[in-house]
Parts: structure tokens; sequence; C-alpha cells
């Protein structure tokens, strides 16, 4: 359900609103600010989901023989889930070789459609400056990865990728002929807030803060090319740029063998006392 409280008549024509959806997949919501010179945005979506995947996978990529002719090994998975803007992705394929891994991946996500999603605005009598405040999305995430993987053989590309609600790390390791990798991961969302500050010419300050947590630990031994990165972004919205820019952000690449070792956190969560 959205709710508007205190709403001026001239403000109507900055503000559009898309009614809550309430579906078999996902319930989402969604807004945006519009002036004679700028333009923010927002979209939400998540669901009641709770899923847990374990798996254990050990063997030989080898040629097959099937009708009479020899196939060529090939070993390939992948995985993509997410929720409200917490997205985890990993990719692997392989070449002839020994391939052992071992996944476990949990997450819970929640939604609750009686609960309402406040947009206030207000204008104080004597400026031009409107407060526009969302409130009340407590649309839960709760994501965990525990990953190892170890192969040795013709060759072995590997891919991941995590994100939470502008957050992400991002990790790429091409052209192995050995690779040993151990991930540990957790990523979480509690609740939304945003605040937008405009007149009816300019958007004055946009700001997102979800209360979210990410933590990342990955090992890996490597004897090709690695590519890591990771991105934090800024809580304050570019208006020029219409994009949130970056407070911290790097990318790292190594040719040859290495042993790396990577721990990235960050976020916050608000306790009670």
């Amino acid at each position: 359900m959205l709710t508007m409280k205190q709403v001026p008549l001239a403000i109507v024509l900055l503000i559009s609103l898309a009614a809550l959806a309430l579906n078999a997949s996902a319930d989402y919501w969604s807004s945006s600010v519009d002036t004679n010179s700028s333009h923010w945005y927002i979209y939400r979506q998540s669901s009641n989901t709770s899923f847990f995947l374990s798996s254990s996978v050990e063997g030989s990529v080898s040629p097959v023989e099937y009708h009479g002719r020899m196939l060529s090994p090939y070993q390939s998975y992948y995985e993509e889930i997410g929720a409200n803007d917490v997205l985890l992705r990993q990719r692997t394929n392989s070449l002839k070789g020994i391939y052992r891994s071992t996944d476990e991946i949990k997450m819970q996500s929640s939604v609750h459609p009686t609960d309402e999603i406040e947009i206030t605005i207000k204008k104080p009598a004597g400026t031009e400056i409107y407060t526009i405040e969302y409130k009340n999305e407590i649309w839960p995430v709760f994501l965990t990865v525990n990953r190892s993987l170890t192969y040795f053989g013709q060759q072995i590309n590997n891919r991941d990728f995590e994100g939470n609600n502008g957050d992400f790390v991002g990790a790429t390791f091409l052209y192995n002929q050995e690779l040993f990798k151990e991930q540990r991961s957790v990523l979480r969302l509690q609740r939304m807030n945003a605040t937008v500050l405009t007149t009816d010419d300019v958007i004055l300050l946009a700001e997102f803060k979800p209360t979210k947590y990410l933590a990342h630990l990955v090992h890996a031994k490597t004897t090709g090319i690695a590519d890591l990165s990771y991105r934090l972004r800024d809580p304050q919205y570019n208006v020029k740029l219409q994009a949130y820019p970056a407070i911290s952000e790097g990318d790292e690449r190594y040719y040859g063998r290495f042993d790396l070792t990577r721990k990235i956190e960050n976020g916050f969560v608000i306790r009670k006392y």
C-alpha cells in the first residue's frame, strides 16, 4: 500500500507514483521526481522467498563417445539469485581436467504488503523547497554464500559478482590451468530510506540510504589472469550526472601464478538498546 501525506497541490506535477503491485512473483513500487531541469527515480522490487542450495561436484571433465562420435570435454555452471537489489551471480566453465566444487547458498527475503510505504511531502511557509521523504520500506533480504573450487587441467574460467543496493564486489579468473578458490560472503538488507529536496526548477539534494551490510572474503591460488574489482556507492545522488558516484572503488589485475586474499566489509546495522 502506498500513502501520501501533506501533499500541496503545486507539487503534484513533480511526482509520479506507481501503485504497489501484488502478484505471484514479486511486489514492487516506484516513484520519480521531475522538475524543469532535473530527474530522480526509484524502483524497488522484492518477494517472500526462502531459498537454500547445497551441492557437491567431483569428477573428471573428459571426452565422451556419443552415437559413434567423440564429444569434446566441457563443463559449465551458472547461477543467479536476487531480491530488492541484493544480487549474486556466478559462472564457471572448464575444459578437460579434474574438477571439484562445493556450494552452499541461503537467501531469505520478505515483503509485508499490509505495511504502508509512506511518501511525505512538506513545504514550510516562506520557502520554495519541498522535502520529500520515503519511509517504512521494511523489505529485508539476507543472503550467505560459501563456495570452494579446485581445478587442474587444460583451462578453467570463473566469474562471480555480488551486489547490495549499489555496492558490489566482483572477481574474474581466466585461462587458469590450476585454480583453487574459497569464498565466503554475507549480504544483508534491513530497510530503505530516501530523501529528496527540490524546488519547482531543480532537485537540490537526493539521498538513498538503505540499512545494508556487505562482507566478502575470497582466497585464491591462480595461474592465469585474475581481475578483482569493487565499488561502494555514495548515498548522495549527483543531479548533473543523474547517477550515484562511488565513494570508494578499485580494480586489480594479475597475470601469472599468485596467491591472493581479499576481504571487504561495508555497511551498518541499526541496533536497538
